[in-house]
Protein backbone atom coordinates (compact mmCIF):
# COMPACT_ATOMS: atom_id res chain seq x y z
CA UNK A 1 0.00 0.00 0.00
CA UNK A 2 1.42 3.45 -0.88
CA UNK A 3 0.02 5.01 2.29
CA UNK A 4 -2.06 4.04 5.29
CA UNK A 5 -3.74 6.03 8.07
CA UNK A 6 -4.31 4.98 11.69
CA UNK A 7 -7.68 3.49 12.58
CA UNK A 8 -8.35 6.26 15.12
CA UNK A 9 -7.86 8.93 12.46
CA UNK A 10 -10.04 7.05 9.94
CA UNK A 11 -12.91 6.71 12.40
CA UNK A 12 -12.73 10.36 13.43
CA UNK A 13 -12.57 11.47 9.78
CA UNK A 14 -15.53 9.26 8.87
CA UNK A 15 -17.78 10.62 11.62
CA UNK A 16 -16.85 14.24 10.95
CA UNK A 17 -17.39 13.76 7.20
CA UNK A 18 -20.77 12.15 7.81
CA UNK A 19 -21.82 15.02 10.04
CA UNK A 20 -20.72 17.63 7.46
CA UNK A 21 -22.43 15.81 4.58
CA UNK A 22 -25.62 15.41 6.61
CA UNK A 23 -25.55 19.10 7.52
CA UNK A 24 -25.06 20.17 3.92
CA UNK A 25 -27.86 17.89 2.73
CA UNK A 26 -30.18 19.23 5.43
CA UNK A 27 -29.53 22.85 4.38
CA UNK A 28 -30.15 22.04 0.71
CA UNK A 29 -33.40 20.23 1.48
CA UNK A 30 -34.57 23.00 3.82
CA UNK A 31 -33.85 25.71 1.28
CA UNK A 32 -35.74 23.83 -1.44
CA UNK A 33 -38.71 22.99 0.81
CA UNK A 34 -39.31 26.58 1.88
CA UNK A 35 -39.48 27.82 -1.71
CA UNK A 36 -43.12 27.07 -2.52
CA UNK A 37 -46.09 25.29 -0.96
CA UNK A 38 -46.13 22.78 -3.81
CA UNK A 39 -42.73 21.46 -2.78
CA UNK A 40 -44.19 20.47 0.56
CA UNK A 41 -46.45 18.01 -1.23
CA UNK A 42 -43.79 15.33 -1.31
CA UNK A 43 -43.52 15.41 2.48
CA UNK A 44 -47.24 15.74 3.01
CA UNK A 45 -48.08 13.01 0.53
CA UNK A 46 -45.56 10.58 1.97
CA UNK A 47 -46.70 11.18 5.53
CA UNK A 48 -50.39 10.93 4.66
CA UNK A 49 -50.16 7.74 2.66
CA UNK A 50 -47.75 6.11 5.12
CA UNK A 51 -50.01 7.01 8.02
CA UNK A 52 -53.02 5.62 6.18
CA UNK A 53 -51.24 2.34 5.33
CA UNK A 54 -50.00 2.07 8.92
CA UNK A 55 -53.54 2.68 10.15
CA UNK A 56 -54.88 -0.16 8.01
CA UNK A 57 -52.14 -2.48 9.18
CA UNK A 58 -52.66 -1.49 12.82
CA UNK A 59 -56.30 -2.54 12.52
CA UNK A 60 -55.79 -5.78 10.59
CA UNK A 61 -52.38 -7.11 11.73
CA UNK A 62 -53.63 -7.76 15.30
CA UNK A 63 -56.35 -9.96 13.81
CA UNK A 64 -53.85 -12.31 12.16
CA UNK A 65 -51.50 -12.12 15.17
CA UNK A 66 -54.23 -13.13 17.62
CA UNK A 67 -55.38 -15.89 15.28
CA UNK A 68 -51.81 -17.25 15.07
CA UNK A 69 -51.57 -17.10 18.86
CA UNK A 70 -54.68 -19.25 19.23
CA UNK A 71 -53.33 -21.61 16.57
CA UNK A 72 -50.03 -22.03 18.43
CA UNK A 73 -51.84 -22.65 21.73
CA UNK A 74 -54.11 -25.23 20.10
CA UNK A 75 -51.16 -26.95 18.37
CA UNK A 76 -49.31 -27.14 21.69
CA UNK A 77 -52.34 -28.58 23.49
CA UNK A 78 -52.85 -25.46 25.62
CA UNK A 79 -56.38 -25.22 24.23
CA UNK A 80 -58.46 -28.39 24.02
CA UNK A 81 -59.55 -28.51 20.37
CA UNK A 82 -61.81 -31.45 21.18
CA UNK A 83 -63.92 -29.16 23.40
CA UNK A 84 -66.24 -26.87 21.38
CA UNK A 85 -66.84 -24.79 24.50
CA UNK A 86 -63.11 -24.16 25.04
CA UNK A 87 -62.56 -23.21 21.41
CA UNK A 88 -65.55 -20.86 21.31
CA UNK A 89 -64.43 -19.17 24.53
CA UNK A 90 -60.89 -18.72 23.17
CA UNK A 91 -62.32 -17.10 20.04
CA UNK A 92 -64.60 -14.87 22.11
CA UNK A 93 -61.64 -13.70 24.21
CA UNK A 94 -59.75 -12.87 21.01
CA UNK A 95 -62.71 -10.85 19.73
CA UNK A 96 -62.88 -8.93 23.00
CA UNK A 97 -59.25 -7.97 22.56
CA UNK A 98 -59.49 -7.10 18.87
CA UNK A 99 -62.61 -5.00 18.16
CA UNK A 100 -62.08 -5.24 14.39
CA UNK A 101 -63.11 -8.91 14.34
CA UNK A 102 -66.77 -9.39 13.43
CA UNK A 103 -66.69 -13.20 13.60
CA UNK A 104 -64.20 -15.98 14.29
CA UNK A 105 -64.39 -19.73 13.90
CA UNK A 106 -62.49 -22.99 14.30
CA UNK A 107 -63.11 -25.65 11.62
CA UNK A 108 -62.51 -29.25 12.71
CA UNK A 109 -61.72 -32.40 10.78
CA UNK A 110 -65.31 -33.61 11.29
CA UNK A 111 -66.45 -30.55 9.26
CA UNK A 112 -67.88 -28.60 12.20
CA UNK A 113 -67.37 -24.85 12.63
CA UNK A 114 -67.27 -23.58 16.22
CA UNK A 115 -68.02 -19.84 15.97
CA UNK A 116 -68.10 -16.64 17.94
CA UNK A 117 -70.11 -13.88 16.21
CA UNK A 118 -70.39 -10.24 17.29
CA UNK A 119 -74.03 -9.13 17.40
CA UNK A 120 -75.12 -5.55 16.44
CA UNK A 121 -75.40 -4.67 20.14
CA UNK A 122 -71.78 -5.71 20.74
CA UNK A 123 -72.59 -9.01 22.47
CA UNK A 124 -70.72 -12.10 21.29
CA UNK A 125 -72.88 -15.04 20.26
CA UNK A 126 -71.37 -18.54 20.32
CA UNK A 127 -72.58 -21.53 18.29
CA UNK A 128 -71.53 -24.51 16.19
CA UNK A 129 -72.61 -25.05 12.58
CA UNK A 130 -71.84 -27.52 9.83
CA UNK A 131 -69.28 -26.51 7.23
CA UNK A 132 -71.30 -28.35 4.63
CA UNK A 133 -74.28 -26.04 5.29
CA UNK A 134 -72.08 -22.93 5.14
CA UNK A 135 -71.84 -21.37 1.65
CA UNK A 136 -68.44 -22.36 0.22
CA UNK A 137 -67.42 -23.41 3.74
CA UNK A 138 -66.05 -26.76 2.61
CA UNK A 139 -64.06 -25.11 -0.20
CA UNK A 140 -62.41 -22.66 2.22
CA UNK A 141 -61.66 -25.51 4.64
CA UNK A 142 -59.83 -27.42 1.89
CA UNK A 143 -57.74 -24.33 1.20
CA UNK A 144 -56.74 -24.33 4.88
CA UNK A 145 -55.79 -28.02 4.76
CA UNK A 146 -53.28 -27.43 1.96
CA UNK A 147 -51.80 -24.27 3.47
CA UNK A 148 -48.72 -24.10 5.69
CA UNK A 149 -49.01 -20.47 6.75
CA UNK A 150 -51.52 -17.79 7.71
CA UNK A 151 -53.10 -16.08 4.71
CA UNK A 152 -55.76 -13.49 3.92
CA UNK A 153 -58.44 -15.00 1.72
CA UNK A 154 -60.63 -13.52 -0.97
CA UNK A 155 -63.38 -11.16 0.18
CA UNK A 156 -66.80 -12.86 0.52
CA UNK A 157 -70.37 -12.01 1.52
CA UNK A 158 -71.42 -12.74 5.11
CA UNK A 159 -75.07 -13.66 5.55
CA UNK A 160 -74.93 -13.08 9.31
CA UNK A 161 -73.44 -9.58 8.95
CA UNK A 162 -75.32 -8.81 5.72
CA UNK A 163 -72.24 -7.19 4.26
CA UNK A 164 -68.94 -8.23 2.66
CA UNK A 165 -66.07 -9.27 4.93
CA UNK A 166 -62.32 -9.57 4.58
CA UNK A 167 -60.96 -12.69 6.19
CA UNK A 168 -57.75 -14.20 7.50
CA UNK A 169 -57.18 -17.94 7.89
CA UNK A 170 -54.49 -20.01 9.55
CA UNK A 171 -54.02 -23.80 9.66
CA UNK A 172 -53.49 -25.47 13.03
CA UNK A 173 -50.71 -28.06 12.79
CA UNK A 174 -49.02 -30.17 15.40
CA UNK A 175 -45.23 -30.15 15.82
CA UNK A 176 -45.05 -33.00 13.30
CA UNK A 177 -46.89 -30.75 10.77
CA UNK A 178 -50.09 -32.79 10.92
CA UNK A 179 -53.20 -30.70 10.15
CA UNK A 180 -55.70 -30.78 13.05
CA UNK A 181 -58.02 -27.90 12.17
CA UNK A 182 -58.26 -24.39 10.80
CA UNK A 183 -59.02 -20.93 12.19
CA UNK A 184 -60.75 -18.07 10.41
CA UNK A 185 -61.51 -14.50 11.47
CA UNK A 186 -63.50 -11.95 9.51
CA UNK A 187 -63.64 -8.16 9.54
CA UNK A 188 -66.79 -6.58 8.18
CA UNK A 189 -66.28 -3.87 5.58
CA UNK A 190 -68.43 -1.51 7.61
CA UNK A 191 -66.35 -2.08 10.75
CA UNK A 192 -63.13 -1.64 8.77
CA UNK A 193 -64.42 1.65 7.36
CA UNK A 194 -65.30 2.85 10.86
CA UNK A 195 -62.04 1.76 12.49
CA UNK A 196 -59.76 3.42 9.95
CA UNK A 197 -61.99 6.44 9.33
CA UNK A 198 -63.33 7.59 12.70
CA UNK A 199 -61.26 10.62 13.89
CA UNK A 200 -61.24 9.19 17.44
CA UNK A 201 -59.33 6.22 16.01
CA UNK A 202 -56.78 8.36 14.19
CA UNK A 203 -58.50 8.30 10.81
CA UNK A 204 -59.61 10.99 8.39
CA UNK A 205 -62.99 11.49 6.79
CA UNK A 206 -61.43 11.65 3.31
CA UNK A 207 -59.93 8.18 3.32
CA UNK A 208 -60.63 5.33 0.90
CA UNK A 209 -59.54 1.81 0.04
CA UNK A 210 -60.14 0.59 -3.50
CA UNK A 211 -59.99 -2.92 -4.94
CA UNK A 212 -59.01 -2.50 -8.54
CA UNK A 213 -59.70 0.95 -9.97
CA UNK A 214 -63.36 1.40 -9.12
CA UNK A 215 -64.50 -1.05 -6.37
CA UNK A 216 -64.70 0.64 -2.95
CA UNK A 217 -63.68 -1.52 0.02
CA UNK A 218 -63.52 1.13 2.76
CA UNK A 219 -65.14 4.56 2.88
CA UNK A 220 -67.21 6.59 5.32
CA UNK A 221 -70.33 5.69 3.29
CA UNK A 222 -69.69 1.97 3.95
CA UNK A 223 -69.87 2.35 7.75
CA UNK A 224 -73.57 1.77 7.15
CA UNK A 225 -74.03 0.24 3.71
CA UNK A 226 -77.84 0.29 3.71
CA UNK A 227 -79.24 1.74 0.52
CA UNK A 228 -76.32 0.63 -1.64
CA UNK A 229 -78.02 -2.59 -2.71
CA UNK A 230 -75.09 -4.84 -1.84
CA UNK A 231 -75.46 -8.63 -2.00
CA UNK A 232 -73.45 -11.78 -2.55
CA UNK A 233 -73.54 -11.15 -6.33
CA UNK A 234 -72.63 -7.45 -5.94
CA UNK A 235 -70.58 -7.23 -2.76
CA UNK A 236 -68.81 -3.87 -3.26
CA UNK A 237 -70.02 -0.51 -4.61
CA UNK A 238 -68.19 1.50 -7.26
CA UNK A 239 -66.63 4.93 -6.79
CA UNK A 240 -69.70 6.43 -8.47
CA UNK A 241 -72.09 4.88 -5.94
CA UNK A 242 -70.74 6.05 -2.57
CA UNK A 243 -72.03 9.67 -2.71
CA UNK A 244 -68.52 11.15 -2.78
CA UNK A 245 -68.17 13.61 -5.71
CA UNK A 246 -64.42 14.05 -5.18
CA UNK A 247 -63.63 10.30 -5.06
CA UNK A 248 -65.81 9.78 -8.12
CA UNK A 249 -63.36 11.99 -10.07
CA UNK A 250 -60.19 10.23 -8.92
CA UNK A 251 -59.39 8.85 -12.38
CA UNK A 252 -60.27 12.02 -14.30
CA UNK A 253 -57.51 13.64 -16.33
CA UNK A 254 -54.94 14.93 -13.78
CA UNK A 255 -54.10 18.62 -13.48
CA UNK A 256 -50.60 18.81 -14.92
CA UNK A 257 -47.84 20.80 -13.23
CA UNK A 258 -44.18 19.91 -13.64
CA UNK A 259 -43.39 21.03 -10.11
CA UNK A 260 -46.35 19.23 -8.51
CA UNK A 261 -45.86 16.07 -10.58
CA UNK A 262 -42.18 15.98 -9.63
CA UNK A 263 -43.05 16.44 -5.95
CA UNK A 264 -45.71 13.75 -5.85
CA UNK A 265 -43.91 11.24 -8.03
CA UNK A 266 -45.77 7.91 -7.90
CA UNK A 267 -47.51 8.77 -4.61
CA UNK A 268 -50.54 10.31 -6.31
CA UNK A 269 -51.89 13.05 -8.55
CA UNK A 270 -54.04 16.20 -8.55
CA UNK A 271 -57.54 16.55 -10.02
CA UNK A 272 -59.86 19.52 -10.26
CA UNK A 273 -63.46 19.21 -9.03
CA UNK A 274 -65.84 22.17 -9.44
CA UNK A 275 -62.97 24.65 -9.70
CA UNK A 276 -61.08 23.35 -6.65
CA UNK A 277 -57.91 21.26 -6.77
CA UNK A 278 -57.63 18.10 -4.74
CA UNK A 279 -54.52 16.04 -4.05
CA UNK A 280 -54.97 12.27 -4.09
CA UNK A 281 -52.24 10.26 -2.38
CA UNK A 282 -52.30 6.47 -2.35
CA UNK A 283 -50.20 3.38 -2.12
CA UNK A 284 -50.77 -0.21 -3.19
CA UNK A 285 -51.10 -2.74 -0.36
CA UNK A 286 -50.85 -6.45 -1.21
CA UNK A 287 -50.80 -8.32 2.09
CA UNK A 288 -54.52 -8.63 2.91
CA UNK A 289 -55.93 -10.76 0.11
CA UNK A 290 -55.32 -12.07 -3.39
CA UNK A 291 -56.24 -8.72 -4.98
CA UNK A 292 -54.13 -5.62 -4.24
CA UNK A 293 -55.69 -2.73 -2.34
CA UNK A 294 -55.22 0.95 -3.14
CA UNK A 295 -55.08 2.74 0.23
CA UNK A 296 -55.21 6.51 0.28
CA UNK A 297 -56.71 9.88 1.15
CA UNK A 298 -57.39 13.17 -0.57
CA UNK A 299 -57.14 16.74 0.67
CA UNK A 300 -57.28 20.31 -0.71
CA UNK A 301 -54.01 21.47 -2.21
CA UNK A 302 -53.99 24.58 0.01
CA UNK A 303 -53.62 22.36 3.12
CA UNK A 304 -49.96 21.88 2.20
CA UNK A 305 -49.16 25.50 3.15
CA UNK A 306 -49.99 24.88 6.80
CA UNK A 307 -46.76 22.94 7.17
CA UNK A 308 -44.61 25.95 6.35
CA UNK A 309 -44.53 27.42 9.88
CA UNK A 310 -43.81 24.03 11.42
CA UNK A 311 -40.97 23.57 8.94
CA UNK A 312 -39.34 26.82 10.05
CA UNK A 313 -39.43 25.85 13.72
CA UNK A 314 -38.21 22.40 12.81
CA UNK A 315 -35.27 23.90 10.98
CA UNK A 316 -34.06 25.64 14.16
CA UNK A 317 -34.42 22.54 16.29
CA UNK A 318 -32.89 20.36 13.58
CA UNK A 319 -29.82 22.57 13.24
CA UNK A 320 -29.18 22.48 17.00
CA UNK A 321 -29.71 18.72 17.10
CA UNK A 322 -27.35 18.21 14.18
CA UNK A 323 -24.61 20.17 15.90
CA UNK A 324 -24.96 18.14 19.12
CA UNK A 325 -25.08 14.91 17.13
CA UNK A 326 -21.91 15.80 15.24
CA UNK A 327 -20.04 16.45 18.51
CA UNK A 328 -21.24 13.22 20.07
CA UNK A 329 -20.40 11.29 16.89
CA UNK A 330 -16.82 12.60 16.99
CA UNK A 331 -16.36 11.63 20.63
CA UNK A 332 -17.90 8.19 20.15
CA UNK A 333 -15.91 7.59 16.97
CA UNK A 334 -12.62 8.21 18.75
CA UNK A 335 -13.66 5.93 21.63
CA UNK A 336 -14.81 3.14 19.30
CA UNK A 337 -11.65 3.36 17.21
CA UNK A 338 -9.41 2.84 20.23
CA UNK A 339 -11.52 -0.13 21.36
CA UNK A 340 -11.61 -1.71 17.91
CA UNK A 341 -7.83 -1.56 17.89
CA UNK A 342 -7.82 -4.29 20.55
CA UNK A 343 -9.68 -6.62 18.16
CA UNK A 344 -7.23 -5.69 15.36
CA UNK A 345 -4.30 -6.66 17.59
CA UNK A 346 -5.96 -10.01 18.30
CA UNK A 347 -6.39 -10.64 14.55
CA UNK A 348 -2.70 -9.86 13.99
CA UNK A 349 -1.75 -12.36 16.71
CA UNK A 350 -3.88 -15.05 15.03
CA UNK A 351 -2.27 -14.23 11.68
CA UNK A 352 1.16 -14.96 13.22
CA UNK A 353 -0.14 -18.09 14.99
CA UNK A 354 0.61 -16.65 18.42
CA UNK A 355 -2.04 -18.65 20.21
CA UNK A 356 -0.29 -18.57 23.57
CA UNK A 357 -0.66 -14.80 23.92
CA UNK A 358 -3.86 -13.54 25.57
CA UNK A 359 -6.02 -11.55 23.16
CA UNK A 360 -8.44 -9.86 25.50
CA UNK A 361 -8.04 -6.30 26.74
CA UNK A 362 -10.77 -4.74 28.84
CA UNK A 363 -13.13 -2.30 27.09
CA UNK A 364 -16.08 -0.21 28.27
CA UNK A 365 -17.93 -1.12 25.07
CA UNK A 366 -19.86 -4.30 25.87
CA UNK A 367 -19.78 -5.90 22.40
CA UNK A 368 -16.04 -5.36 22.02
CA UNK A 369 -15.42 -6.62 25.54
CA UNK A 370 -17.51 -9.72 24.78
CA UNK A 371 -15.59 -10.23 21.53
CA UNK A 372 -12.31 -10.17 23.48
CA UNK A 373 -13.61 -12.86 25.83
CA UNK A 374 -14.74 -14.93 22.84
CA UNK A 375 -11.32 -14.68 21.20
CA UNK A 376 -9.67 -15.97 24.36
CA UNK A 377 -12.03 -18.95 24.40
CA UNK A 378 -11.49 -19.58 20.69
CA UNK A 379 -7.69 -19.52 21.10
CA UNK A 380 -7.52 -23.03 22.50
CA UNK A 381 -10.07 -24.36 19.99
CA UNK A 382 -8.05 -23.06 17.03
CA UNK A 383 -5.21 -25.49 17.87
CA UNK A 384 -7.26 -28.51 16.98
CA UNK A 385 -10.30 -27.28 15.08
CA UNK A 386 -9.40 -28.22 11.51
CA UNK A 387 -11.86 -30.93 10.61
CA UNK A 388 -15.60 -31.34 10.67
CA UNK A 389 -16.87 -32.96 13.86
CA UNK A 390 -20.30 -33.35 15.49
CA UNK A 391 -21.51 -30.53 17.70
CA UNK A 392 -21.38 -32.59 20.86
CA UNK A 393 -17.81 -33.54 20.08
CA UNK A 394 -16.91 -29.86 19.63
CA UNK A 395 -18.23 -29.08 23.11
CA UNK A 396 -16.37 -32.10 24.47
CA UNK A 397 -13.14 -30.98 22.83
CA UNK A 398 -13.53 -27.48 24.24
CA UNK A 399 -13.97 -29.04 27.68
CA UNK A 400 -11.24 -31.70 27.61
CA UNK A 401 -8.93 -30.65 24.79
CA UNK A 402 -7.06 -33.12 22.58
CA UNK A 403 -7.40 -35.95 25.09
CA UNK A 404 -11.07 -36.18 24.16
CA UNK A 405 -10.28 -37.58 20.69
CA UNK A 406 -7.58 -40.06 21.71
CA UNK A 407 -8.50 -43.57 20.57
CA UNK A 408 -9.68 -45.83 23.37
CA UNK A 409 -11.56 -49.06 23.95
CA UNK A 410 -15.00 -48.69 25.43
CA UNK A 411 -18.23 -50.66 25.91
CA UNK A 412 -21.05 -49.09 23.92
CA UNK A 413 -24.43 -49.85 22.38
CA UNK A 414 -24.78 -49.46 18.61
CA UNK A 415 -28.06 -49.10 16.71
CA UNK A 416 -28.79 -49.45 13.00
CA UNK A 417 -32.10 -48.52 11.36
CA UNK A 418 -33.23 -49.07 7.78
CA UNK A 419 -36.38 -48.25 5.81
CA UNK A 420 -37.86 -51.37 4.24
CA UNK A 421 -38.27 -51.11 0.46
CA UNK A 422 -37.12 -47.51 0.33
CA UNK A 423 -35.36 -47.75 -3.06
CA UNK A 424 -38.42 -48.84 -5.12
CA UNK A 425 -40.60 -46.44 -3.16
CA UNK A 426 -38.24 -43.53 -3.87
CA UNK A 427 -38.18 -44.34 -7.58
CA UNK A 428 -41.91 -43.50 -7.77
CA UNK A 429 -41.53 -40.13 -6.04
CA UNK A 430 -40.17 -36.81 -7.36
CA UNK A 431 -36.71 -35.91 -6.07
CA UNK A 432 -37.94 -33.15 -3.74
CA UNK A 433 -40.62 -35.36 -2.20
CA UNK A 434 -38.02 -38.06 -1.62
CA UNK A 435 -35.72 -35.56 0.11
CA UNK A 436 -38.62 -34.18 2.19
CA UNK A 437 -39.66 -37.68 3.22
CA UNK A 438 -36.10 -38.60 4.31
CA UNK A 439 -35.60 -35.32 6.17
CA UNK A 440 -38.88 -35.82 8.03
CA UNK A 441 -37.99 -39.45 8.80
CA UNK A 442 -34.51 -38.59 10.06
CA UNK A 443 -35.94 -35.76 12.18
CA UNK A 444 -38.28 -38.22 13.93
CA UNK A 445 -35.51 -40.75 14.58
CA UNK A 446 -32.99 -38.07 15.54
CA UNK A 447 -35.33 -36.67 18.18
CA UNK A 448 -35.66 -40.12 19.77
CA UNK A 449 -31.90 -40.67 19.71
CA UNK A 450 -30.98 -37.27 21.11
CA UNK A 451 -33.62 -37.40 23.84
CA UNK A 452 -31.94 -40.58 25.12
CA UNK A 453 -28.43 -39.00 24.97
CA UNK A 454 -27.34 -40.91 21.89
CA UNK A 455 -25.09 -39.60 19.12
CA UNK A 456 -25.88 -40.05 15.42
CA UNK A 457 -22.63 -41.41 14.00
CA UNK A 458 -23.59 -41.26 10.34
CA UNK A 459 -26.35 -41.50 7.75
CA UNK A 460 -25.95 -44.24 5.13
CA UNK A 461 -28.57 -43.66 2.46
CA UNK A 462 -31.86 -44.25 4.27
CA UNK A 463 -30.07 -45.89 7.22
CA UNK A 464 -29.06 -44.32 10.54
CA UNK A 465 -26.17 -45.46 12.74
CA UNK A 466 -26.29 -44.23 16.34
CA UNK A 467 -24.03 -44.88 19.34
CA UNK A 468 -24.54 -44.69 23.11
CA UNK A 469 -21.47 -44.43 25.36
CA UNK A 470 -18.95 -43.59 22.63
CA UNK A 471 -18.46 -39.91 23.20
CA UNK A 472 -19.32 -39.90 26.89
CA UNK A 473 -18.92 -42.81 29.25
CA UNK A 474 -22.38 -44.13 30.09
CA UNK A 475 -23.01 -46.94 32.54
CA UNK A 476 -26.59 -47.35 31.30
CA UNK A 477 -25.93 -47.01 27.58
CA UNK A 478 -27.94 -50.14 26.78
CA UNK A 479 -31.00 -48.85 28.68
CA UNK A 480 -30.98 -45.58 26.75
CA UNK A 481 -30.53 -47.32 23.40
CA UNK A 482 -33.43 -49.74 24.00
CA UNK A 483 -35.64 -46.89 25.20
CA UNK A 484 -34.80 -44.92 22.03
CA UNK A 485 -35.65 -47.93 19.84
CA UNK A 486 -39.06 -48.33 21.51
CA UNK A 487 -39.71 -44.58 21.14
CA UNK A 488 -38.87 -44.88 17.44
CA UNK A 489 -41.46 -47.62 17.02
CA UNK A 490 -44.08 -45.44 18.69
CA UNK A 491 -43.41 -42.28 16.66
CA UNK A 492 -43.16 -44.19 13.37
CA UNK A 493 -46.56 -45.77 14.00
CA UNK A 494 -48.06 -42.40 14.90
CA UNK A 495 -46.55 -40.86 11.79
CA UNK A 496 -47.78 -43.73 9.64
CA UNK A 497 -51.33 -43.08 10.81
CA UNK A 498 -51.00 -39.51 9.56
CA UNK A 499 -49.40 -40.63 6.29
CA UNK A 500 -52.22 -43.10 5.63
CA UNK A 501 -54.81 -40.41 6.40
CA UNK A 502 -53.05 -38.19 3.86
CA UNK A 503 -53.13 -40.93 1.22
CA UNK A 504 -49.41 -41.74 1.49
CA UNK A 505 -47.66 -45.07 1.88
CA UNK A 506 -46.60 -45.96 5.46
CA UNK A 507 -42.91 -46.21 6.35
CA UNK A 508 -41.74 -49.67 7.42
CA UNK A 509 -38.66 -49.70 9.63
CA UNK A 510 -36.15 -52.28 10.84
CA UNK A 511 -34.08 -51.54 13.97
CA UNK A 512 -31.14 -53.60 15.22
CA UNK A 513 -29.39 -53.00 18.58
CA UNK A 514 -26.24 -54.67 19.91
CA UNK A 515 -23.82 -53.91 22.78
CA UNK A 516 -20.15 -54.66 23.16
CA UNK A 517 -16.60 -53.29 23.03
CA UNK A 518 -15.47 -50.93 20.25
CA UNK A 519 -12.56 -48.64 19.48
CA UNK A 520 -13.59 -44.99 19.76
CA UNK A 521 -11.51 -42.19 18.27
CA UNK A 522 -10.47 -40.27 15.18
CA UNK A 523 -10.49 -42.47 12.07
CA UNK A 524 -9.33 -41.20 8.69
CA UNK A 525 -6.57 -39.39 6.84
CA UNK A 526 -4.69 -36.62 8.68
CA UNK A 527 -6.46 -33.90 6.70
CA UNK A 528 -10.00 -35.30 7.01
CA UNK A 529 -11.05 -37.41 9.95
CA UNK A 530 -14.25 -38.74 11.50
CA UNK A 531 -14.75 -39.31 15.19
CA UNK A 532 -16.46 -42.70 15.09
CA UNK A 533 -16.57 -46.22 16.49
CA UNK A 534 -15.17 -49.33 14.81
CA UNK A 535 -15.11 -52.99 15.71
CA UNK A 536 -17.02 -56.24 15.56
CA UNK A 537 -19.82 -54.78 17.71
CA UNK A 538 -20.69 -52.36 14.91
CA UNK A 539 -20.84 -55.20 12.38
CA UNK A 540 -23.06 -57.33 14.62
CA UNK A 541 -25.46 -54.43 15.20
CA UNK A 542 -25.85 -54.05 11.45
CA UNK A 543 -26.38 -57.83 11.10
CA UNK A 544 -29.21 -57.59 13.65
CA UNK A 545 -30.89 -54.93 11.59
CA UNK A 546 -30.58 -57.21 8.55
CA UNK A 547 -32.00 -60.14 10.58
CA UNK A 548 -35.23 -58.19 10.68
CA UNK A 549 -35.92 -59.44 7.14
CA UNK A 550 -36.37 -62.95 8.57
CA UNK A 551 -38.70 -61.85 11.38
CA UNK A 552 -40.72 -59.11 9.67
CA UNK A 553 -44.08 -59.92 8.08
CA UNK A 554 -46.19 -57.88 5.69
CA UNK A 555 -48.39 -56.84 8.62
CA UNK A 556 -45.46 -55.34 10.58
CA UNK A 557 -44.61 -51.68 10.15
CA UNK A 558 -41.75 -51.66 12.72
CA UNK A 559 -39.51 -54.42 14.03
CA UNK A 560 -36.95 -54.00 16.83
CA UNK A 561 -34.36 -56.76 17.35
CA UNK A 562 -32.06 -56.55 20.38
CA UNK A 563 -29.13 -58.85 21.12
CA UNK A 564 -28.75 -60.87 24.30
CA UNK A 565 -25.60 -58.85 25.04
CA UNK A 566 -27.67 -55.66 25.08
CA UNK A 567 -30.27 -57.16 27.43
CA UNK A 568 -27.46 -58.34 29.69
CA UNK A 569 -25.87 -54.87 29.64
CA UNK A 570 -29.08 -53.13 30.73
CA UNK A 571 -29.10 -51.85 34.30
CA UNK A 572 -32.88 -51.99 34.55
CA UNK A 573 -34.25 -54.66 32.18
CA UNK A 574 -37.37 -54.90 34.33
CA UNK A 575 -38.79 -51.84 32.58
CA UNK A 576 -39.36 -54.08 29.55
CA UNK A 577 -41.72 -56.31 31.52
CA UNK A 578 -41.77 -59.99 30.63
CA UNK A 579 -39.17 -60.51 27.94
CA UNK A 580 -40.01 -62.70 24.96
CA UNK A 581 -38.20 -66.02 24.58
CA UNK A 582 -35.03 -65.32 22.62
CA UNK A 583 -34.28 -67.13 19.40
CA UNK A 584 -30.83 -68.35 18.49
CA UNK A 585 -29.55 -67.20 15.12
CA UNK A 586 -26.17 -67.42 13.47
CA UNK A 587 -24.71 -64.06 12.57
CA UNK A 588 -22.04 -63.61 9.95
CA UNK A 589 -18.62 -63.26 11.58
CA UNK A 590 -19.63 -65.10 14.77
CA UNK A 591 -18.96 -68.79 15.46
CA UNK A 592 -21.57 -69.12 18.18
CA UNK A 593 -25.27 -68.31 17.61
CA UNK A 594 -26.57 -65.02 19.02
CA UNK A 595 -29.61 -64.56 21.23
CA UNK A 596 -32.18 -62.46 19.39
CA UNK A 597 -34.94 -60.67 21.34
CA UNK A 598 -37.78 -59.23 19.32
CA UNK A 599 -39.13 -56.31 21.38
CA UNK A 600 -41.52 -54.99 18.72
Amino acid sequence: MPWRIPLVAAMALAFVSLALISGAAYIVVLAGATGTAERLLVDRAARVVDAQVDLVRSRLDPVSEQLELIASLAAAGRIDIESPVDMREALAVMMARVPAVSAAGFATLDLKLHRAVREPDGQIHRDTVSLIDTPRGLERFRELQTSQHTFWGALFWSESAQQPVVNVRTPVRRIDNAFIGGLIATVAVGDLSYLIGDPTHGGDGRYFILVGRDKVLAHRRLINSRGLGLSEERSLPTIKEVDDPVLAKIWDTPVRSQQIDRALGNLGHVVEVNGRRWVFVYRELRRFGPDPWLVGQYFPIEDATSDLDRLTNGAIVGAATLAVAALLALVMGLSMARSIRTITSAAESIEHLKFDEPFHRRSRLREIDDAGHSLDKARGALKWFGAYVPHRLVFRLMELGESAVASRRRDVTVMFTDIVGFTPQAEDLPEQETADMLNHHFALLGACIESEHGVIDKYIGDCVMAVWGGLFKMEDHADHAVKAALDMARVIREDNALRIAAGQLPVRLRVGVHSGPVVVGNIGAPGRVNYTVVGDTVNVAQRFEQLGKEFMTEADDVIVLVSGDTIAAMKHPEVLGTLPTPELRHVKGRDEPEQVYRLI
